[in-house]
């Protein structure tokens, strides 16, 4: 189970998995956080996935959880909280692999800081967040707590900006309300790749 994560630094690690000598028929991929906007956009994470690691990789369709954007938002929650969860129940384990960015403010997935207590909690699996930081507004996100569960997490950090915020978040004394990536950070199962 590959829970995967959007943005422009990732694009190309996925276009090369997905020409990988994998038998993808056994691999399920679940986006950790999406944009509550049409799967073709060019700020979906769906396209993103589609567009690089599917385009090579034959994962059966089955084996693919997108949140449904057709439904209304408090639906699309609910709706991609029971899907994930199923996978979860049927495979009996937490996923495999969880890839992760860090934005320029310290948020993960789309979890923006000051993370809400929800988010922070275990009331939630999938919850529905905000931002004005950037053009789309909603998004859908895993909690914290799951994607801390993960067995395994990747994070990929390009740019002397996420440098500069990478080395912020690590001296500060703030927790994870702040800098979400810190929970994540508990886990020895983490792998940063840098391109600085």
């Amino acid at each position: 189970m590959l829970g995967l994560s959007g943005g422009s630094t990732p694009k190309p690690i996925y276009e090369q998995l997905g020409k990988e000598d994998i038998d993808w028929s056994k691999v399920f991929i679940f986006l950790v956080d999406e944009r509550y906007i049409e799967p073709n956009d060019e700020h979906s994470n769906q396209k993103l996935v589609r567009e690089t690691l599917l385009k090579s990789a034959a994962v059966p369709e089955v084996n693919i959880i997108f949140p449904d954007i057709t439904l209304p938002l408090a639906d699309c929650v609910n709706d991609y909280t029971t899907r994930i969860k199923e996978m979860i129940d049927t495979q009996g384990y937490l996923p495999d692999i969880v890839t992760l960015g860090l934005g320029e403010d310290g948020h993960i997935a789309s979890l923006f800081p000051p993370v809400s207590d929800e988010a922070l909690s275990d009331k939630h699996f999938v919850l529905h967040t905000q931002t004005d930081q950037f053009d789309v507004k909603d998004r859908i996100t895993l909690a914290l707590n799951v994607i801390a569960a993960s067995q395994n997490h990747i994070f990929f950090l390009k740019g002397d900006e996420k440098k500069r915020v990478w080395e912020e978040m690590m001296k500060s004394e703030e927790d994870d309300k702040r800098w979400p990536a810190k929970r994540v950070l508990e886990s020895e199962a983490t792998t940063v790749v840098t391109l600085w």
